[in-house]
């Protein structure tokens, strides 16, 4: 399904947000007069055993952190669910802590996953040196020593490729945060350069944060 307002195909928009909770409700505000859909962010109160036994945290998470990222994973997972139930193409997914720098890129692959917000990371995670990476203006695709961390922001070109996510996240043995497990399935991973979205610089909502994204997919 894609939908057309005055003769053009529009981008569907749903931004992942928690019902309470001070930051939650600063973040929902800058949505207010868009076409934006919220989504309902899952609660660590939500999450399952089955998923709390299956993902896997660093040593150093504390339990309210690892049931927080149990959460984001979830409400990433169900909403890619209702895009395959819906049959929904041409979806932006954005988190509330999404700030908006440049318009949207209309035109996009439409075999996998394509970030417009985000940052790279070496495919390695305990290896922090700095990517070592020529963006090209436009579409990239990541090379394949370096994956895409933070679902900042995406968009999902068809249905068909939640599906392939999914059935790529289900049958993994263990999780892991949901940007790590999909930079983890052998998907192709396409992103824009500059990007459309940046973080905005406020603490996480999961875990304390000192790095925070910026337009040059780079750690600051």
């Amino acid at each position: 399904i894609r939908f057309l307002k005055e003769n053009k195909y529009i981008m569907i928009t749903f931004y992942i947000n928690l019902d309470q909770g001070n930051s939650a409700t600063e973040r929902r505000k800058k949505f207010k007069d868009t076409d934006a859909i919220r989504w309902k962010a899952t609660t660590k109160s939500e999450v399952s055993e089955f998923i709390d036994k299956k993902m896997i945290s660093m040593y150093n998470f504390g339990r309210e952190a690892h049931l927080a990222r149990c959460a984001c994973f979830l409400s990433h997972i169900k909403l890619l669910e209702h895009i395959v139930k819906e049959k929904l193409n041409d979806v932006l997914i954005l988190e509330d802590d999404a700030v908006k720098i440049r318009e949207v890129p209309t035109e996009y692959p439409d075999d996998s996953i394509f970030y417009v917000g985000g940052f790279i990371h070496n495919r390695r995670m305990m290896n922090n040196k700095r990517p070592d990476i020529q963006h090209k203006e436009g579409l990239n695709l990541v090379p394949p020593e370096y994956r895409m961390l933070g679902n900042l922001s995406y968009i999902i070109p068809r249905w068909t490729v939640a599906l392939k996510l999914l059935n790529k996240i289900y049958e993994q043995k263990r999780y892991k945060a949901i940007d790590i497990l999909i930079g983890n399935i052998g998907i192709k991973q396409y992103y824009q350069y500059p990007p459309s979205f940046i973080e905005e610089g406020c603490e996480s909502q999961i875990k304390h944060k000192t790095k925070f994204m910026n337009e040059n997919y780079e750690w600051q």
